[in-house]
């Protein structure tokens, strides 16, 4: 078996099991982050985690692991990245083997999303320091409350950061698919305030915060708007109880677009939308809108891509390049300058209890990755 095969079967399977058993639901990656380092310190690498929890709230910070060069090279370090936290219900996994791919018996997700891509980049670096040869130096990522608009990667302190591009994995869809463009997201929070009144006495009294707001949302176009863009209203919430006119009604949406433009837009509309059914009710509005991240577009000779195509190429998987209607930590690293590219990992119905992932699927994300720090240790040329 050569070095460049990657990881042992059973033994990437045993620390996804690992892994997937530790509940993390964002902000409470404690554990999962307890594992990490251990795992990691075992090896011999440098461990550093980062203050975000004082500014996030959560139970820890981002971490970044020194993985070095299998032979001297005067090279900056490529980034491996992946998110430690899961979307909910996720306490209380109970992973289980299918025999052919993973599953949660449990009335939960099974949190392959993205602990399927730390599994492969653990069980990839464990097998490099073991089996040695010429492999680059690595920078492993490992970040929080990706769930939650990728709020660790934007509180990531980027002083510990030396790696200058890389790779995230955290695709959707099978091994192959590099994702080359995402888009920007605004998530946005309307507040109405109407006036309270009993509904039954003296209604006419009153004014409607729901009705308000309802009327607001019939104006508005959701779902696909077109190819790149696309307008969610995922949140509700007013009322104190039956018999009482509501005088407070909150929504709460997001807008995504791989056109700036299109997403000022359609972000315009949104919000006169709501100016106006205010006024006609007689309600006061509140707006809030935050962008959470901006839109990518990699070239396909860029360095992530060309080296990730070639360690695909050389595990017998086609490269595939496309844009992708989800953000990932990837829209933070461009953003601040530093070429990422989205690798897919074979997640299945992310974010759903029917989540699963196939173990050939897994066993080729751990190859390619493997593959992939012997082929960038002969990329000597800054970025594209």
């Amino acid at each position: 078996m050569s070095p460049t095969d990657g990881p042992d079967a059973d033994r990437l399977f045993q620390i996804f099991h690992d892994l997937a058993k530790i509940s993390s639901e964002s902000g409470h990656e404690g554990r999962v982050r307890d594992y990490i380092k251990e795992f990691c310190i075992g090896l011999g690498f440098a461990v550093h985690e980062d203050a975000a929890a004082a500014s996030t709230g959560g139970e820890c910070g981002n971490m970044v692991v020194r993985v070095p060069a299998g032979a001297f090279l005067p090279l900056s370090p490529v980034i491996l990245c992946a998110h430690i936290d899961t979307v909910r219900p996720a306490e209380g996994v109970i992973p289980f083997d299918a025999g052919d791919r993973f599953i949660s018996i449990s009335e939960t997700v099974l949190g392959a999303d993205c602990k399927a891509g730390v599994a492969a980049i653990l069980a990839s670096v464990e097998s490099l320091a073991r089996n040695g040869g010429t492999y680059r130096a690595l920078e492993l990522i490992f970040t929080v409350q990706e769930e939650r608009s990728l709020v660790g990667a934007r509180h990531l302190d980027m002083s510990l950061v030396d790696g200058e591009w890389g790779l995230v994995l955290d695709g959707s869809g099978p091994v192959g698919g590099i994702v080359v463009e995402a888009p920007s997201q605004d998530r946005f929070k309307f507040v109405v305030d109407g006036r309270a009144a009993h509904a039954g006495v003296e209604p006419e009294k009153g004014v409607n915060a729901i009705a308000c707001a309802a009327n607001a949302i019939s104006g508005l176009r959701l779902g696909r708007l077109d190819g790149g863009t696309t307008s969610n209203i995922g949140i509700i919430s007013g009322g104190v109880a039956i018999n009482i006119v509501p005088e407070r009604a909150e929504v709460h949406g997001e807008l995504r677009s791989l056109s700036p433009a299109k997403l000022d837009e359609e972000r315009q509309i949104v919000i006169e939308s709501f100016e106006r059914a205010a006024e006609e009710a007689g309600c006061g509005l509140q707006t809030e809108v935050e962008r959470c991240f901006e839109h990518f577009k990699l070239r396909p000779d860029s360095l992530p891509v060309r080296c990730l195509a070639a360690a695909l190429k050389a595990c017998d998987y086609e490269p595939s390049l496309g844009a992708s209607g989800g953000g990932s930590d990837a829209n933070i690293f461009n953003a601040a300058g530093l070429p990422i590219a989205v690798m897919n990992i074979g997640l299945e119905k992310a974010h759903t209890k029917d989540e699963f992932i196939m173990k050939d699927e897994m066993m080729g994300v751990a190859r390619v990755v493997t593959q992939f720090a012997y082929l960038a240790a002969g990329e000597r040329e800054g970025p594209s």
